[in-house]
């Protein structure tokens, strides 16, 4: 276990991993209970539109990324509002549209193309202190605010039409939670990857509904979940020299099925 601490590239991306791992958590939760699965899946594809279009210009991959989910969950927003259309259905439209330009930007570029696998199911290799540094920060902007909106939070989970008669600013909330999911999922792309990053939005959530009574506890459990799937899956990863992204998911989906064996099993045998 100690040896692979010698390694620059495996600290990054450890540290890297449970950081993304405890913030997509701690969205999940809110995803889950407001059946949002689909926002997860929708930003993961249309972040790719962003970064091949980063590639082809040679520009920074995580400020692009940044840009390009400000304006996927604005898009969704003022046009939900606006128009009356479905977020699903934006988000549907919006997915492809970003896959297609992606696709179109990666064929443009000339000459050696990276390795577009890495972005699709994550690499380990891609990560330095850099996204340390904004993965950090995300998660302590995530953290405060589920600290300091606490009530705001649970009315706008729970009860949205209470909320409003209570003054709490559901457009806003609901704005700022676009954003901060289309921030997580494009910085935790280099992990986990596009097409898998959206079980870490999900499992998370899932696992702690069995075990918690409110959405505090569903916080703190789901956190606990995405520290403990995160760095285990990354070790697993090296040690069996398998891409990162999909040893994190096999190892979230596995703690999920032991999750509800037991949560099952407590049910029967009480």
């Amino acid at each position: 276990m100690i040896e692979i601490f010698q390694y620059d590239f495996i600290i990054y991306s450890l540290l890297t991993g449970i950081l993304s791992g405890i913030s997509c958590a701690l969205l999940s939760n809110l995803i889950v209970l407001k059946k949002m699965e689909f926002i997860g899946d929708g930003a993961a594809h249309a972040s790719f539109g962003g970064i091949a279009f980063a590639i082809l210009m040679g520009w920074n991959l995580n400020i692009v990324g940044i840009i390009t989910a400000s304006i996927f969950a604005s898009i969704i927003y003022l046009i939900s509002k606006k128009q009356k259309i479905h977020e699903n259905s934006i988000i549907g439209m919006l997915l492809s549209l970003s896959m297609a330009l992606g696709v179109i930007f990666l064929y443009i570029k000339p000459g050696y193309t990276p390795e577009i696998s890495s972005y699709l199911f994550g690499d380990i290799l891609m990560v330095n202190k850099q996204d340390v540094i904004l993965l950090s920060t995300i998660l302590m902007i995530i953290i405060f605010s589920i600290i300091l909106f606490n009530k705001e939070i649970k009315y706008f989970t729970f009860n949205q039409r209470m909320a409003k008669i209570y003054g709490v600013p559901v457009s806003i909330i609901n704005f700022i939670f676009l954003l901060t999911v289309s921030i997580v999922v494009v910085t935790s792309v280099k992990i986990v990857g596009i097409i898998l990053v959206t079980s870490l939005l999900i499992t998370p959530g899932v696992i702690s509904k069995m075990w918690a009574k409110t959405l505090n506890q569903m916080f703190i459990i789901s956190s606990f979940i995405g520290f403990f799937s995160s760095s285990l899956g990354i070790i697993i990863s090296y040690y069996l020299n398998i891409p990162s992204g999909p040893s994190i998911v096999v190892t979230l989906f596995t703690m999920f099925i032991f999750s509800y064996i037991l949560n099952y099993s407590k049910k029967l045998f009480s």
